[in-house]
């Protein structure tokens, strides 16, 4: 392999020799290269010395792999729909052909291994066998042709969907600030009366209305609106993954983003700061908030926009994914009088939900809780909230974690929600409320539970402090669930069961499904996500543990004869009752 890799030609040298390009376009190519940072084919198409299909002709016979055009190819829709949406999107390929033993794929990059085998262990295919084809058509297919989401509102008239929509400002939204106006003349360029009388138009308007009502109504979790050099791209982001939605003409983008910053009451002559700002949206009397946040960029400012439904959001903790011995675990320990209880997972892992429900689950009118969030994402009946707050002009007027949770202290609480341990002031605040009769909440981010001991230990808490203090540690992740309108039953192989580190025997017992994409789902074959949880309940014999430094690996090892379920085996558990298909579970295991 490695002696063929010496003898294969250089695609500088194949494209001269195919008299696709010349020795003097080659060689200026070749000393832009350093500073460029690209392949040499693609500085020759950027110097439009070379069209990409000639590219991938001269990929083809340096790989000596067939080269085919996809615009005259014929699509395999039953066969697409039986290979994962999330490997397809992951890997950039098309499934082209398959055959008893073996899949026939379309790349533009036959030299990713690891893709090829991901997909064997995947689709459970023993031969994965490949054609070349351009980068921009198999991108194209991808977004545009399979997985772009069907847009639920397209064919209900605009005068239907807006009656029952109401905006709910905080303040009135012809109320600007005498600041505004100063700004104004400073931009130079900008005119206040102009961009208001713009973002006023009723086309600006309705279509603001409608991208995010339609992300209302197809369950997305968040809106971007992003700023390129020729277009403006709408995108939702719905069960986690990110969907190109709509490209909107360049010639609108200042509109629609001064009609978002005035719903928000933001100022709207404003384009070289971040801005951050919330609106409410009565729809079909159900209220609704969005958090909103504008970014400048070199091609103008982007928005995103996130949709916090309290209709959607299920605070009752046997829906959210636990496992019933875990259940139990989590809430004998959340009823306890005092103690620290730590989440820990990445950025939208579903960290606040679960500590949400709870609260909701203990709150009574006998105990006082209060909580300090950065932001309050749901407002709890009977729970007293503080948001944090930054004052930019007054930093000894802002409310930080710590600030609020000193202050929390001399109220009386009896359970205390600490949004997120950042700091070793917050740390050591929120370890000394537990140990002196409190009980508290809050997350931290790291990858695993375990990986706790080591963060607070980073932050430069002494261990056998917060080992006193820890009653629980939870380690978390979401994974999408199988959409249960389209959800339909594959085949079992030797490599499914191999991909799931169990055997045959084994895997014969159980039936394993995936979604193949329908109307309910927005033809992705998924609907909604579920937890996976990794429940630690910290016993005396682990507190000594922690006390006395042991090394991660001990612990592990310790945690191994306690038979705690890792979050690869919650996955694993879920994929073989018939509830997240395969593909969750690899990336689980990719560390995604």
């Amino acid at each position: 392999m490695a002696a063929d890799f010496l003898k294969r030609k250089r695609i500088g040298e194949i494209l001269v020799e195919m008299r696709a390009v010349t020795q003097e376009q080659l060689e200026t190519a070749l000393r832009r290269q350093p500073s460029a940072r690209k392949m040499i084919g693609e500085i020759l198409i950027e110097d439009k010395a070379l069209s990409e299909e000639t590219l991938f002709r001269g990929l083809s016979m340096q790989h000596g792999i067939e080269f085919v055009n996809l615009g005259s190819a014929e699509l395999n829709s039953d066969l697409i729909r039986q290979i994962p949406e999330s490997l397809i999107k992951t890997y950039k390929f098309i499934p082209l052909r398959k055959e008893p033993k073996s899949l026939t794929i379309a790349v533009f990059d036959p030299t990713n291994t690891k893709m090829f085998d991901s997909i064997k262990m995947a689709t459970g295919f023993m031969f994965i066998k490949w054609v070349l084809a351009t980068k921009s058509q198999i991108l194209h297919i991808i977004n545009e042709v399979l997985y772009r989401p069907q847009n639920v509102l397209d064919n209900v008239p605009m005068d239907d969907l807006l009656k029952d929509v109401k905006l709910e400002f905080t303040k009135e939204e012809n109320l600007f600030s005498e600041a505004f106006a100063n700004t104004a003349g400073q931009q130079g360029d900008l005119n206040l009366e102009e961009l208001k009388r713009e973002s006023d138009q009723t086309s600006i308007v309705t279509l603001v209305h409608k991208i995010i009502l339609d992300a209302v109504k197809m369950r997305a979790s968040d809106v971007h609106i992003e700023a390129f050099e020729k277009i403006i791209q709408v995108r939702y982001r719905i069960d986690g993954i990110l969907y190109d939605i709509l490209p909107i003409e360049k010639a609108a983008q200042m509109a629609i983003i001064s009609r978002i910053k005035i719903m928000s009451n933001l100022d709207i002559t404003e384009r070289f700061m971040p801005q951050d700002g919330n609106f409410k949206l009565r729809v079909k009397n159900q209220q609704i908030e969005f958090r909103v946040a504008i970014l400048p960029s070199i091609y103008g400012q982007n928005c995103t926009i996130r949709i916090l439904d309290a209709g959607r959001v299920n605070l009752d903790l046997k829906g959210l994914g636990f496992h019933d011995d875990d259940l139990r675990i989590f809430e004998y320990n959340i009823g306890k009088p005092w103690g620290l209880c730590l989440l820990a997972g990445p950025t939208g892992s579903g960290k606040t939900t679960t500590l949400y429900s709870a609260l909701s689950l203990i709150n009574s009118r006998q105990k006082k809780i209060i909580t300090v969030e950065d932001p309050v994402e749901f407002k709890i009946p009977g729970v007293h909230q503080m948001q944090v707050f930054e004052n930019k002009n007054d930093p000894n007027r802002s409310l930080t974690f710590a600030r609020g949770l000193r202050s929390i202290l001399r109220l009386d609480p009896d359970i205390i929600l600490v949004g997120e341990i950042r700091d070793y002031e917050t740390a050591e605040i929120t370890v000394k409320a537990a140990l002196t009769g409190h009980m508290v909440f809050s997350t931290i981010h790291a990858n695993t539970a375990i990986e706790t001991i080591n963060r607070l230990e980073n932050i430069g808490i002494d261990p056998y402090l917060y080992a006193s203090a820890l009653c629980l540690l939870v380690g978390q992740r979401l994974v999408r669930k199988i959409c249960p309108h389209c959800k339909t039953e594959i085949e079992q192989t030797p490599y499914l069961a191999a991909s799931l580190g169990i055997d045959m025997n084994e895997l014969a017992a159980h039936k394993l499904y995936r979604g193949m994409g329908c109307k309910a789902c927005n033809n992705s074959g998924f609907r909604d996500r579920t937890g996976l949880y990794e429940v630690i309940e910290i016993t005396p014999d682990l507190k000594e543990m922690i006390g006395q430094r042991r090394t991660s690996l001990e612990l592990i090892t310790h945690l191994r004869k306690r038979k705690v379920k890792t979050l690869s085996e919650c996955c694993l558990a879920k994929v073989l009752e018939g509830e997240v298909p395969i593909e969750e579970y690899i990336m689980i295991n990719m560390g995604s």
